[in-house]
Order: C-alpha cells, then sequence, then structure tokens
C-alpha cells in the first residue's frame, strides 16, 4: 500500500493525513518535523513486519550519514507525540537491537477532524497567492499581483556592472501568522534558501543573491527555524545541483528555491517550498509574482510570511514583527549592505575594505539602516585580522555599534557587536553576557562562535564546545568560524581532533595563514617541531610575517635556538612598520626562553592595547612555565579569569 491508495489513515485516536503532512490526536494537531513523518508513515506502510533499523536509516534519512541514535531519538519523539508507551506499545514496537514494528490496526477514510483554530495555516501543494493573501486558485498560470522595477548599481571596483538588485510590492500586507502557547525548541525545523537562479542575463545573478539574503534575515527571527546562512548558501549559488540534493547534503528540513526572468519592463518571479524528507521532495508552498514597480520591501514580507504559515512553527506576536519589520526602507541602501556582506565572506583583506565602503554607503543612503550601521562595526573590528591596530578601528567600530542600537535597540546584531567588544577588547565579562543572551533572545541564530570564546575564557568547556558546534553545522564552509572552533580544541587539549578540523579547513582554503599557523602550534605540542616549523613558514611568507612569524620563534625558542630567536624578535620588529604587532606575541617568546617579568610587562601591555585575548591568557599551552609564577596568578586574577 503506498501514500496514493488513501487520503488518510486512522488508528486509535490517532488521524494522519499522509498527502497534507498533518497528524492529528482527536482534534488536536500534532506538529512533528518533516523526519519524524516520514519515520511514521514508513511504518505505517510496512506495518505487521519487523522493520530493521538499518532500512529505516536508509529509508528516513537516505544518503545522509547519521548514527542509530538519530534513528533512536526519532523513535522517541514519535511515541511522545502519540502518546505511546514503549513499555506496553498501542502503536510501536521495538524489537531488541534489530529494529521497530507499527502493530495497531488502521482504518482508511475520507479526511481528519478539521484543524483548530489556534493552528498554523498549512498550505496545499500548487497554491498560488493573491494579492489578499489568500489562496487562488491552484492553477500553472502566473497571477498578477503587483509590479516591480529593477534597480542596477555600479561599483566603483569595474567599469562593469556587478550586481543588479529588483524591488518588489505587493499592496496588502498578508495575513499574520497565528501563534501558539507552546513554543517548540530553538532551531528544531531547518531551512535552507537557495539563491534565486536567472532565466535572463548572466550579469542578473547577484539579484537573486541580494533576495535571498533578504529572505534569510527575514526568516532568522523565527526562534524555532534554523535558516543557514548567506555564507553556506552560497556555495550552491550555480544552479548546478538540484534542491532536494542540495538540501539533503546541508541536512535541513526544508528548501525554499526560486527563478526570476526580466521579461520587458517587468519582471517574474516564481518560489518553492520544499519538504527534503518528504516522499519525493513534496512543495508545501507555492507562489508567482509579476512585478514592474520600484519597492520591493512588501513582498520580501508575504514571501516570508507564507513560508512560516507553511511550515510546522509556533510563532510568537514579537517574532511575527520582526519578520516584517523592515532593516531600511531605502532599496538602494539595502542592496549596499548585500554587497558589504557578501564581500565579508571572501577573506581578503581587499574584500573587507571594499565591504567597508558598501557599508559605509548603505548609511549615507539611509542614516537608520540598522544592518548597515551594525555590520560596518563588524567590518571595523575585522581590520585585526589583517593586522589593524586596536587604537585606530576600536573607535569606528564602537562608534558604529553605538549608531545602531541608536537607530533600532531591538537588532540583534547589534547587541552581538556590544557583547564581542565588551568581552574581546574591554573585558567586561558581565556586559557581553548580558548582550550576548539578549542578541539570542531576539534572533537565536547569533553569537555561537563569539560566545563561545567568552565561555571558554570563563572555565565552562563544555558549553564552549557546543556553541562552536552548533557554529560549525551552520557555517560548515566558513574557513575562519572553523579555524576558531580548531583553536578551541588546540586550547583545550584536544590536539588530534584539532588536526581533522584544521585539514577540513585548508580543503575549503589550502591558503588561509591563520589555518596555516595553528596546525603547526598543534604540531609543536606533539612535538612534531620539523612540520612546525614549515607549517609557520608557510604561513608567514602568504601574510608577510603577520602570522606564523612570532610562533616560529616561541618554537626556536623552545628548542634552545637563541640566535634563530633573536633574528625572528629583529623581524617582528621591523614588520611593526607595516602591520599592528601585539606584544602579547613577545611575551609567548619570552615565556619560552624563561624571561619571566618581560613575559608579564609584554602580558600587560597588551591588555592596555586592547590585543589580549582571555582565552589564550587561560588556556595558551605555550604559557604553561608562566602560569605557575605567582606574577602570573596575580595579573590573571585581576583580569578575571582565574
Amino acid at each position: 500500500m503506498t501514500n496514493q491508495d488513501y487520503t488518510s489513515i486512522r488508528f486509535g485516536d490517532i488521524c494522519v493525513e499522509t498527502r497534507n503532512f498533518k497528524v492529528f490526536k482527536g482534534e488536536a494537531v500534532v506538529p512533528l518535523e518533516p523526519k519524524t513523518f516520514l519515520l511514521l508513515t514508513y511504518l505505517i506502510e510496512n506495518r505487521d513486519r519487523l522493520v530493521e533499523k538499518r532500512e529505516l536509516l536508509d529509508a528516513v534519512w537516505k544518503d545522509i550519514a547519521v548514527t542509530e541514535n538519530s534513528l533512536t531519538r526519532e523513535i522517541g519523539k514519535l511515541r511522545r507525540s502519540l502518546g505511546d508507551d514503549p513499555k506496553t506499545p498501542k502503536y510501536i514496537e521495538t524489537v531488541h537491537t534489530r529494529g521497530y514494528r507499527f502493530i495497531a490496526e488502521v482504518q482508511k477514510s475520507e479526511d481528519c477532524a478539521p484543524e483548530p483554530s489556534t493552528s498554523v495555516p498549512q498550505v496545499p501543494v500548487g497554491v498560488v497567492f493573491s494579492s489578499q493573501g489568500e489562496p487562488g486558485d491552484a492553477a500553472p498560470s502566473t497571477r498578477r499581483i503587483s509590479r516591480w522595477l529593477p534597480y542596477k548599481i555600479v561599483v566603483g571596483m569595474s567599469a562593469a556592472v556587478l550586481f543588479v538588485a529588483s524591488a518588489f510590492l505587493l499592496r496588502q500586507t498578508p495575513e499574520p501568522v497565528k501563534a501558539s502557547m507552546t513554543p517548540k525548541p530553538p532551531g528544531s525545523t531547518t531551512l535552507a534558501v537557495l539563491p534565486l537562479q536567472s532565466l535572463g542575463e548572466p550579469d542578473d545573478r547577484y539579484v537573486g543573491l541580494a533576495i535571498a539574503d533578504a529572505l534569510i534575515t527575514k526568516l532568522s527571527n523565527s526562534a524555532q527555524l534554523a535558516v543557514r546562512p548567506l555564507s553556506t548558501v552560497l556555495h550552491y549559488a550555480d544552479g548546478k545541483a538540484d534542491a532536494l540534493s542540495i538540501g539533503r547534503a546541508m541536512h535541513v528540513d526544508y528548501v525554499l528555491e526560486g527563478k526570476y526572468q526580466k521579461l520587458g519592463d517587468h519582471t517574474r518571479v516564481t518560489m518553492q517550498l520544499l519538504c527534503i524528507a518528504c516522499n519525493g521532495g513534496a512543495s508545501r508552498w507555492a507562489g508567482s509574482f509579476d512585478e514592474t514597480s520600484r519597492d520591493f520591501f512588501q513582498v520580501q514580507d508575504s514571501i516570508s510570511q507564507k513560508v512560516v504559515a507553511s511550515l510546522p512553527l509556533e510563532v510568537s506576536h514579537e517574532e511575527q514583527q520582526r519578520i516584517v519589520k523592515h532593516e531600511t526602507n531605502v532599496p538602494e541602501a539595502q542592496l549596499a549592505v548585500f554587497k558589504g556582506k557578501f564581500l565579508q565572506t571572501e577573506d581578503s583583506k581587499e574584500a573587507l575594505e571594499k565591504s567597508i565602503e558598501n557599508f559605509q554607503l548603505a548609511v549615507k543612503r539611509d542614516p537608520n539602516c540598522v544592518s548597515g550601521w551594525a555590520m560596518l562595526a563588524d567590518s571595523y573590528r575585522r581590520r585585526e585580522w589583517y593586522g589593524g591596530d586596536p587604537a585606530d578601528f576600536l573607535p569606528l567600530a564602537r562608534e558604529a555599534t553605538r549608531k545602531a542600537n541608536e537607530v533600532d535597540s531591538t537588532f540583534a546584531y547589534a547587541h552581538s557587536m556590544v557583547g564581542l567588544i565588551a568581552f574581546q577588547y574591554d573585558w567586561d565579562f558581565a556586559t557581553a553576557e548580558r548582550e550576548y543572551t539578549r542578541a539570542r533572545q531576539l534572533q537565536h541564530s547569533f553569537t555561537h562562535q563569539w560566545y563561545a570564546r567568552m565561555l571558554l575564557a570563563t572555565d565552562r568547556v563544555s558549553e564552549a564546545e557546543a556553541e562552536y558546534k552548533r557554529f560549525v553545522s551552520m557555517s560548515p564552509f566558513s574557513v575562519s568560524g572553523g579555524t576558531h572552533y580548531a583553536e578551541f580544541l588546540y586550547l583545550t587539549g584536544q590536539y588530534s581532533r584539532a588536526v581533522d578540523e584544521i585539514h577540513r579547513n585548508l580543503t575549503l582554503n589550502p591558503n588561509f595563514p591563520p589555518a596555516l599557523e595553528l596546525l603547526g602550534l598543534v604540531y609543536e605540542q606533539q612535538g612534531e617541531f620539523d612540520k612546525a616549523e614549515q607549517e609557520f613558514k608557510a604561513a608567514s611568507e602568504l601574510s608577510n610575517g603577520m602570522y606564523g612569524l612570532a610562533a616560529l620563534g616561541h618554537l626556536y625558542a623552545v628548542q634552545g635556538l637563541r640566535r634563530h630567536t633573536q633574528q625572528v624578535f629583529d623581524e617582528m620588529r621591523a614588520r611593526r612598520k607595516d602591520y599592528y604587532v601585539s606584544p602579547y606575541q613577545f611575551a609567548v617568546i619570552h615565556a619560552a626562553l624563561g624571561y619571566t617579568d618581560r613575559a608579564l610587562g609584554e602580558l600587560e601591555q597588551a591588555y592596555r592595547e586592547h590585543s589580549l585575548s582571555a582565552q589564550s591568557l587561560r588556556c595558551d599551552p605555550r604559557l604553561s612555565n608562566l602560569r605557575r609564577e605567582p606574577g602570573y596568578r596575580e595579573f590573571a586574577k585581576r583580569l578575571g579569569v582565574i
């Protein structure tokens, strides 16, 4: 028996609508995640026989590699949702070490009980929405809703037009999503918004990226929805793989995909929400738009609301307001913000400076563009990665952060920036904790990596690792983020795991100096000095000595190679003309040479210059001998890390 043989089935007080992906217990809707629903229907279709664990894993997770623990958790969730007891099962029987058997009698049915008024509305496949936000005819033809006028922005880094952005308008705001009194766990449903594919000229490809970025930002305001960030979906921007394959590769429950085409004076946009875990990747919502107007903000609101309404979510009133809230009402400002964010993903000094130019353009076009101010603060702060002096970039970052919070005190990224500055540069852990918590309340996907550093510095190691893992799972292609996770593994003595994580990141970018330096640091702790020296020299050559050089000096000092160590000292001092060198780099070398007072003096100077890392001060294995000194303990206690 297959899903095509019936509309719904009943067992006990449960009714399952297999085509609409709904489950009822009596008259109440039972919210099931896609994998849980697929697991239930597969067991029903194969009832009265033992279904082996491997068969269930292959059927539900397909080509995704998971352990039997994942199956056990899903079975447990399914039993709790249905009200089934594993000791005295009514529906699902466990066959120890083997698998599971569905044992309830089932009946075919025309339909299930109607949904109660408090449920989140589900959208049938193929429905096209009218301008009033109500379902229109489920016809393949496109319904004209409003108008759209495309924009183009000329970017100064070349004479060519780099990207074009598009604008939409819906004349009426869609109906709000109804809220539930019982919230689901944070991030329990996962979604990827793919860059929209152009059916026209190749130069239009940046339009699709800009639209996807806007939707990612809006949909991230739902606490139950874990939306993959722009840096992740960019790896699928070429459109070569199909949406189902991409969704499975990113381990998400749903994928939102779309296409657009310029047709004379208007542009046609089609969107579709796919359920990856459902049979055949069924569509949960589809919509088509013909647009010729310049204002695209209302249609972003519409698409976001329709997507949320089509997912098994309970959305609070506050989240609804944030979903339809605009970071700016000036299209040119939003497009400049997108370009800046896009450039931030490129991991180069040149791209970073161009991102700053775009964020500055955004706040010039609209001084109330909150995302422009917050992202500008972040880009200023990233100058540290390329040898920037905190005395130069930190005041700029503080001012941009202040402006962002002044414009909108409910913007999560701005609170994250306040927390980052408080922790990393001011060592104000209480303020950092408060601001990170506020950012998480406003948007649960923020601060994983930044917050993890503070957790490590305050000796909450297991919590820190959980935060890092969440970040890496959401941003698997972020080389800098993955390197920070590898640094955590290094600082906590997990050297073999650190090597594995570093190699994973080097497959994404084999010439990333921070990763090469970190690999050398791990090799040094493992006693493989030749390998360490090789990695330090590679990092130094690629970064003009900004990475790897000081680490090489410490390696020479550990081996008692005083002449080589002195040569590194001289080179570090000479390179201070080209970029900022933290006194911390000198401190670790002095510590290896046994110069305790000099090392402590350099640490104190690094603290005053806002370039001392709290987690490194607490955990860097190169300072192990120094930590036994009374002067160090007094210093670290004063700073709050012991």
